[in-house]
Formats: C-alpha cells, sequence, structure tokens
C-alpha cells in the first residue's frame, strides 16, 4: 500500500509540474521554478490523499485546488490576467483526463492499476511536447527575417536578421537603437570576442527575457542598412546563438 502511495503521488507530481509548465508556455510567461515546484508539491500531495478526504472536503478541493495552484504557479497580474491562466490550466488538465480516459477505454487496462499512472504521466508528456512544437511554429510563423548589411572598420558583412517589433533596446547615453548579435557573428568581427572584446565595449544594455534579466555588453557599428533604411547603431554581444538568424534587429531598423 506504502509503496503504491508513492507512485501515486510522483505520478502527481509530475503530471501537475507537466500541466503547469505547459500552461506557462502558452501564456509565454516566465517560469518560477521554485513557484511551480511548490504548486506542484500542494498538488500532488492533495490529489493522492483526495480518496481519503470526506464528501464536503472533496467538494472544497474541486473548487479551491486548481484557483490556488494557479496563483502560486502562474502569479497575477491583475484579475484577466489570472483568470486567463485558470482558463488555460484548467482547459488542459480537462484534455489530459479525456486523454487518459480515451486510452483507458482503448487498452481495457484499470483505472486504479499501475499502468494508468504511467499513462497519465506519459499523456502529460506528449501533451508538453506538442504544446512546445505548436508555440514554436507559430513563432516561426509570424517571424520575419531579412539582410542586413552591418559596416564595422569599414568592413561589410551581411547577416540574417531577425525583425523583432519587440525589441526597443536604445542607448542611454546617445540614444542610438541597439540590436543583438549571436556569439558567432561576434566571433566573425575583429575586436567584438575574445581579448580585443574588453577594449572595444562602450557600455552595456539591460535585456529582460522570460528567463530573468542580464546585462549585456556593447559595441559601435559604423553602419547598418537594412533594405532602403540606413542608420549608425550599437549592437549587444550576446552568448548563445539564434536560430535561423544572427541579429535581432531594434524595431526602428527595419
Amino acid at each position: 500500500m506504502r509503496v503504491y502511495v508513492e507512485v501515486v503521488f510522483i505520478n502527481n507530481l509530475v503530471s501537475d509540474a507537466l500541466l503547469m509548465y505547459a500552461t506557462l508556455l502558452l501564456r509565454r510567461k516566465k517560469v518560477g521554478k521554485l513557484r511551480l515546484t511548490v504548486a506542484a508539491l500542494i498538488g500532488a500531495a492533495v490529489g493522492t490523499a483526495y480518496p481519503l478526504l470526506p464528501e464536503w472536503a472533496q467538494i472544497l478541493v474541486r473548487l479551491a485546488l486548481a484557483p490556488l495552484m494557479t496563483l502560486l504557479f502562474a502569479g497575477s497580474h491583475g484579475i484577466k490576467d489570472y483568470i486567463t491562466s485558470l482558463a488555460v490550466f484548467c482547459a488542459l488538465t480537462f484534455a489530459l483526463g479525456g486523454a487518459v480516459t480515451g486510452v483507458n477505454y482503448l487498452l481495457g487496462a484499470d483505472i486504479r492499476g499501475y499502468l494508468i499512472l504511467g499513462i497519465l504521466s506519459g499523456a502529460a508528456l506528449a501533451m508538453l511536447i506538442g504544446i512546445k512544437v505548436m508555440v514554436r511554429t507559430r513563432a516561426l510563423a509570424k517571424r520575419r527575417v531579412c539582410t542586413a548589411k552591418i559596416t564595422v572598420g569599414g568592413r561589410e558583412i551581411a547577416a540574417e536578421a531577425l525583425c523583432d517589433t519587440g525589441n526597443a533596446l536604445t542607448d542611454t547615453v546617445s540614444g542610438l537603437p541597439v540590436m543583438i548579435v549571436s556569439e558567432r557573428l561576434a566571433a566573425s568581427v575583429d575586436g567584438w570576442h575574445g581579448r580585443e572584446k574588453t577594449s572595444n565595449i562602450q557600455g552595456f544594455v539591460e535585456l529582460t527575457t522570460v528567463s530573468g534579466t542580464t546585462s549585456l555588453p556593447i559595441v559601435k557599428v559604423d553602419d547598418v542598412c537594412v533594405g532602403d533604411r540606413r542608420c549608425a547603431a550599437y549592437a549587444a554581444l550576446a552568448e548563445r546563438n539564434f536560430d535561423g538568424y544572427e541579429v535581432i534587429l531594434q524595431n526602428t531598423m527595419f
């Protein structure tokens, strides 16, 4: 009996964590590991104890558990944001339950047995993978990539550039736009990588993403040409490469 309870708890923990992570992906929210872990632990503990609770307590769990977990793992930036996150989380939970019931019916598995626990975790994982593929496909379909001609020290470099309307980075001193360049492109430009980079850095810019806030060094660019638009700019040197492009343009550069 103890082994079965432990298996149920772990299964609930994994399934809840995957559902919450999928919700954050769909809502494009930052994944807070501590918040998600706490919410998953509470959900798994309550879910494991649920069959042993009196009827009134089970009703309370059905009414309050999902709203509480959503508040913990998704946070809230207003009632509308909270209700949207709660609706997505509940919809994914119901979808997962329906998928498990369907598989259970097709296989004739014992809903109380170990097999259904594995099916539940597997279905949650499959759902998460599907959501990640969908989010990635949607992002790729919406993005616009063009060719940018970057002049540095008299040398012109042609690079594939993402036209990112969300990039509003500017240099606080000069007011010039700041584009973000990949580590691979930076390595191909003299003075943008390695020991020479330190002497060419002219400041830093704060970049906020879903993963948090980071500070990137910036270097001066003589000229950037995108189509018929030409401007002076700074380049923020990222410490990673991008998928399908080398530069992320600031929204006034295209």
